[in-house]
């Protein structure tokens, strides 16, 4: 049976040639959304937070997709993940290369968050799971200006912000290796893109190699509140379990990604706290 896994959103590791690129693909999404039909309002959270401006009062977040979708304003969460990556030319470090990443998870809800902060760029990466509602939102934002897609929640689609490649996790395999990673157990998955005829391949190319991902061996190990998660996504997690593969809402707490020409993006946990209660606005991406 073929694996199932989530495919990361592409991020910009380094490089001014990769910011230009991205640049230019924020401006042409935000262009598109802006024609699309688009729901610059989301559903108001569990608490309003007093002082925010209406999201649909001259927006510079503009959320697109599906239209019956309901995604809180607001998210409450009490655990966050701190994580750094650190991106390499060849054996040289990429000072201002990388990205500073906080995962969320709640205790007492099935919801979780990912955000990223590119180094180099400033840009902004959100990406919202709400289990309850069955419901996903990814944010891009830089300079105050932002763009943003709901959707249906689905495992086999659920793309959070996160450093990677899309493409290789389907190809990850269980080695069965295992360590602690901020006193939290580990397993390892291993993937390698390369084909046959490697030689064939592009040294100078950034294309991705091989990859090695750390994962937690149970995902309510940093989210209790997957307890609350619906039974037919827990089902489907179990399936990807057994497969091989691994649910999404364990995200790596370490990843070693390989490119072509010598590049290298590692990604490492730097701090866990627990029991902080804060709340997060979605409109905060912008501001």
């Amino acid at each position: 049976m073929k694996k199932r896994a989530l495919l990361f959103l592409a991020c910009i590791l380094c490089g001014s040639s990769i910011q230009a690129q991205f640049l230019k693909k924020m401006k042409e999404k935000v262009r598109s959304l802006a024609t699309a039909n688009v729901d610059s309002t989301l559903e108001e959270g569990p608490e309003d937070m007093p002082g925010r401006k209406p999201l649909n009062e001259n927006p510079s977040l503009i959320i697109g997709g599906d239209e019956k979708v309901q995604i809180d304003s607001v998210f409450e969460f009490d655990i966050a993940v701190y994580q750094e990556t650190r991106a390499w030319q060849g054996n040289q470090r990429v000072i201002k290369g990388g990205e500073d990443i906080v995962i969320y998870y709640s205790s007492v809800k099935p919801q979780l968050g990912v955000h990223l902060v590119s180094k180099s760029t400033g840009a902004l990466y959100q990406f919202y799971a709400d289990f309850a509602k069955a419901s996903q939102l990814s944010i891009t934002a830089i300079h105050k200006i932002g763009s943003g897609t709901k959707e249906q929640l689905d495992l086999q689609t659920m793309e959070p912000v996160y450093p990677g490649e899309s493409g290789y996790l389907n190809q990850l395999i269980k080695t069965g290796a295992k360590k602690v990673i901020a006193g939290v157990a580990c397993e390892e998955y291993t993937a390698n893109n390369m084909r046959e005829d490697s030689g064939k391949v592009n040294v100078t190319s950034r294309s991705l190699l091989g990859a090695t991902v750390w994962v937690p061996m149970q995902p309510h190990t940093l989210f209790p509140g997957y307890a609350f998660i619906p039974d037919h996504y827990k089902d489907q997690m179990e399936d990807m379990l057994i497969e091989g593969s691994y649910p999404p809402v364990a995200m790596p707490l370490e990843m070693h990604l390989k490119y072509a020409n010598g590049d290298r993006v590692d990604t490492y946990t730097t701090d866990i706290v627990r029991g902080e209660n804060r709340k997060i606005a979605v409109m905060d991406v912008i501001r």
